[in-house]
């Protein structure tokens, strides 16, 4: 005998197919506004790497001239101690030309990066300050290939001069063309000088190399 449903039972029924509609319905959205917010997130990357490479298109004669320079231009180096050290050189000497002094040299680790080959030193500076500032604007330009990586300027509250004073930690990189210019040759170490002929001592302390008037060479 066919069994029907109770206005209590029917409204149970209801509500359970009612919230397995909801629910199945709640996860399809969530899952569909899911990839949507994937796929425009790729939509936008797609955009900036479209707009990217057209700049970069219209930007290829002007890239491929300064490529030309930089093979041109950058110097190279066979030995990144002796680049270091000239650095180095180069740093103190123009601070001593324009009166500051310099403490706490230190040369930092040579890198060999792919477009370029960089050493590095650090320094402290100390003097005038404005003499200072016109140090540091002297440092970096394109022709010399140095940068300025880090620097720490402030002033020298210890300092009883008049004319206010600073102290300036800076790391300074030079960077050299990782490839040697087109017909380079390693310079040729200089050979070392051949050791003094030492002179063979006299078996006989009697014996004379030059003679001397009436005197024999060796007693007979």
């Amino acid at each position: 005998m066919k069994r029907t449903f109770n206005s209590r039972e029917k409204r149970l029924l209801i509500i359970c197919l009612s919230t397995i509609f909801l629910v199945g319905n709640f996860m399809a959205v969530r899952e569909f506004l899911g990839r949507r917010k994937e796929l425009a997130t790729k939509l936008d990357d797609m955009k900036r790497q479209e707009t990217s490479n057209r700049l970069i298109l219209q930007d290829g004669p002007r890239m491929e001239k300064l490529s030309a320079w930089l093979d041109k231009s950058m110097p190279y180096t066979n030995s990144a101690g002796k680049a270091q050290g000239q650095l180095l050189d180069d740093l103190r000497n123009s601070a001593l030309d324009m009166g500051l002094k310099t403490e706490n040299e230190n040369p930092l680790e040579s890198l060999e990066l792919s477009h370029h080959n960089e050493v590095s030193v650090s320094l402290r500076v100390r003097g005038a300050q404005e003499v200072v500032i016109g140090w540091l604007l002297t440092l970096q330009s394109p022709e010399k290939f140095t940068a300025i990586k880090s620097v720490e300027l402030e002033l020298d509250t210890r300092s009883r001069e008049k004319t206010p004073q600073a102290q300036c930690n800076i790391t300074v990189a030079r960077w050299f063309n990782p490839q040697p210019p087109p017909g380079y040759q390693e310079p040729t170490p200089a050979p070392a000088p051949a050791p003094a002929a030492v002179p063979a001592e006299n078996s006989n302390p009697l014996e004379l190399t030059t003679p001397l008037d009436g005197i024999p060479l060796a007693p007979s």
